[in-house]
């Protein structure tokens, strides 16, 4: 999916295994991800979409009550004609911290012993629904799940906005590091190491010194808490250095695409530079650039081109034009105020666009060429359900530019 032979956005979505949108906020990027979706399983594709960005809209613009960990199917039979064709369908769901991680232990846990021994751990408890990181770590492992075990064709992965979006991308080598520190191994005797040798020794005396202070900052019940959190996810923790390694293949492999998803405004276009820039230093292709919310024609059929320029035209002129489109209405000036004011309006569309065109070209020329270029229209209300979504999944495949 990342020679110069690259298929175009159509042609991802009919064949691709997984598509991770990033993006800026407030740039559509989270809907730009569920209409892919709805492209695939309208082609026949099994196909999941997964949100890390708690966008609640989301579930209604799917026609769901709500979104969380739990994989629900989206009622496609509500679309006019109905999707999608033989085979297809569409799933979603949203990573919740809480929820996903506590789901995770559940599928991991060997044992109904352990898995209580770490669910009711005031450690992991804090741990799970707080930490930064935490939340790129469940995403990675709910990635895991849907892509080795789900069964589905496609899995489109809706990051979190802007900078935060490639915390998936760190998350497997920042858990197979932490698994395998040092300061598990102070806490928590090691048993393929042999205990004699001063270096061991040295070891064992540092971990009792750090334990003991740490038991009079923290008080001995905790302490215990923390010690056994450490000691119930060393148990675990070949698994999750094994899943770990196995998404950093997934989110590399070939039948893996990263789409990049932003308007042209000055910010938002600051924050889809940095991810772009981010992604090419750590030798991620972006397969497409979508330019969401741009002035187009909304028909998916017409040139998709940006107004940028008109002639110029003095007052006379546009009082010959309207008297010769509509002669019984030249006379009227409320008339000739209304044509007036529709010609400056679309005079500063053409302005706004010729400045936004410069934006999105600078932003351009710092891609490689067989990088898609995709236009979507500015449209006039907000996708809130599945047959607005199926419009924008329409322009998003019918919305591609020339490199």
């Amino acid at each position: 999916m990342k020679s110069a032979a690259s298929p175009n956005l159509e042609a991802l979505v009919g064949h691709g295994a997984l598509v991770v949108c990033v993006g800026p906020g407030g740039v559509g990027k989270t809907t730009v991800s569920a209409a892919l979706g709805l492209a695939a399983a309208r082609a026949g594709r099994k196909t999941l979409v997964l949100t890390i960005d708690p966008a609640r809209r989301l579930a209604q613009a799917l026609g769901l009550d709500g979104l969380d960990d739990t994989i629900r199917r989206v009622p496609l039979e509500r679309l006019s004609p109905p999707s999608p064709v033989e085979g297809g369908g569409l799933w979603a769901a949203m990573v919740d911290t809480g929820q996903s991680f506590d789901a995770l232990i559940h599928r991991v846990a060997p044992d109904a012993e352990t898995k209580a021994r770490v669910l009711d751990n005031r450690v992991y408890k804090a741990v799970s629904r707080s930490l930064s990181r935490s939340h790129a770590y469940v995403a990675m492992e709910r990635l895991y799940d849907a892509v080795e075990h789900g069964g589905y064709d496609l899995v489109v992965l809706d990051t979190p906005p802007a900078r935060n979006a490639l915390d998936i991308l760190d998350a497997p080598g920042h858990l197979v590091h932490f698994l395998d520190g040092r300061i598990v191994s102070w806490f928590i005797p090691s048993t393929d190491k042999p205990k004699g040798g001063l270096g061991a020794r040295i070891l064992a005396k540092g971990g009792q010194m750090a334990t003991e202070l740490l038991g009079r900052i923290t008080g001995k019940t905790l302490l215990d808490e923390i010690v056994a959190f450490l000691t119930v996810f060393a148990s675990l923790r070949d698994g999750f250095m094994a899943r770990a390694q196995r998404v950093e293949q997934i989110l590399r492999a070939p039948d893996t695409a990263f789409v990049l998803v932003s308007s042209a405004s000055p910010s938002s276009a600051d924050d889809a530079a940095w991810l772009r820039d981010d992604l090419s230093r750590r030798r991620v292709p972006v397969h497409t650039v979508v330019w969401n919310q741009s002035y187009l024609p909304v028909d998916p059929t017409a040139p998709q081109r940006l107004y940028t320029s008109l002639p110029p035209l003095r007052p006379d002129e546009l009082e010959t034009r309207v008297r010769a489109l509509a002669p019984e209405l030249a006379a009227r000036p409320d008339v000739l105020e209304a044509a007036r004011r529709m010609r400056a309006l679309r005079q500063e569309a053409a302005a706004e666009n010729q400045r936004y065109g410069r934006i999105v070209d600078g932003l351009a020329q710092e891609l490689p060429p067989e990088c898609h270029r995709v236009r979507v229209p500015r449209l006039d209300e907000e996708v809130r359900d599945l047959p607005g979504l199926a419009r924008l999944a329409d322009l998003l495949l019918a919305g591609e530019q020339p490199a």
